[in-house]
């Protein structure tokens, strides 16, 4: 979707238009629900975001509008993380258990 998204820009700016990516991080949806139904991945999953939750569907309320609005008339060809910050830091889905260092 990134790269499509840049290459609409490409194509439409010359037409006034801008095209950009909305990039939500970790949403509880009905695709992913039986992630959030194990305490310990989402206690894994919160302990890696920076604002130390999931995100709830109302974060991405201003995100939209701004994108939406004359606001952004300059801004095509990007890509909007609204994800707690935790594209700053690795991230794995699943949970792992800790390595056991008598059997490294």
């Amino acid at each position: 979707m990134i790269g499509f998204a840049k290459g609409c820009a490409i194509d439409l700016g010359p037409f006034g238009i801008t095209v950009n990516c909305l990039a939500p991080g970790w949403f509880q949806t009905a695709q992913n629900k039986v992630l959030y139904e194990s305490k310990e991945w989402v206690d894994y999953l919160i302990d890696r975001i920076p604002l130390k939750r999931p995100g709830q569907a109302n974060d991405l309320d201003g995100a939209v509008v701004f994108l939406a609005s004359e606001s952004s008339r300059y801004v095509t060809g990007q890509t909007l993380l609204v994800d707690g910050g935790i594209s700053t830091g690795a991230m794995r889905a699943t949970v792992q258990p800790p390595k056991d260092p008598a059997k490294v």
